[in-house]
């Protein structure tokens, strides 16, 4: 999985701040968060972590212990590996997808803070292959093709392309993109048509991808009746 590094100074006064997160994790797995930053001589107040501008985690040396940890919906801490510079979060769900963000503060007098935000997109794919349908029965030759694709219920919705003997279907005319549809536990099946003149023989494949993973299936077209 790829890192995505955010860095933003809000203005000349402030310290500078680096997040780094995994930017796509899978459902059920760890991850963790980085926060990079120089005091510059000064002293730590607190680092603060938040989903979506709700605070997750805090870490204050004044404090005994200097970390807690809020509740939050798909946001489990684990308290023993995180620390002033990373926090780490356990048993990712779909709700633990979000903009996170670590805000750092200096001791007094100068209170001076400054904070760094980037986005983590949770996904569920799972082991099934996508479904084709309308490819069993027989086709006259010549007849248009018209044949579906729907994925396995996942998140987010999987990309979906077909491919008639080993050649990507690119012409636009020949595909009908149907809406994700939504599914229980706030999962997406995608559907993808194909409608394109038949042959007498072809081999029909549908592929899903979320990412770098890919699911596929294929089917034959065999069977034709002549006019």
């Amino acid at each position: 999985m790829g890192v995505k590094t955010v860095m933003r100074t809000l203005c000349i006064c402030l310290r500078i701040v680096g997040i780094s997160v995994p930017n796509l994790k899978q459902r059920g797995e760890s991850a963790t968060l980085t926060c990079d930053y120089d005091l510059e001589g000064g002293k730590l107040y607190s680092v603060k972590w938040y989903r979506d501008n709700e605070e997750f985690y805090r870490f204050m040396p004044r404090l005994r212990p200097p970390q807690h940890a809020h509740k939050l919906d798909g946001v489990k801490v684990d308290l023993e590996k995180s620390t002033a510079r990373r926090v780490h979060l356990r048993d990712l769900t779909l709700k633990s997808r979000g903009l996170y963000r670590c805000e750092v503060s200096e001791e007094a007098p100068s209170f001076h803070s400054a904070q760094a935000e980037a986005f983590i997109e949770v996904y569920y794919f799972p082991r099934e292959t996508p479904r084709i349908t309308g490819h069993d029965h027989a086709y006259k030759l010549n007849e248009p093709l018209d044949v579906n694709c729907s994925s396995a219920k996942s998140f987010p919705a999987p990309d979906l392309q077909w491919l008639i003997d080993g050649q990507k279907i690119t012409d636009r005319s020949w595909l009908i993109v149907y809406g994700a549809m939504p599914a229980p536990q706030g999962l997406l099946v995608s559907t993808l048509g194909l409608r394109a003149p038949t042959n007498h023989r072809m081999k029909l494949k549908c592929v899903a991808t979320i990412g770098t993973h890919r699911r596929e299936r294929t089917a034959t077209i065999g069977k034709l009746f002549y006019l």
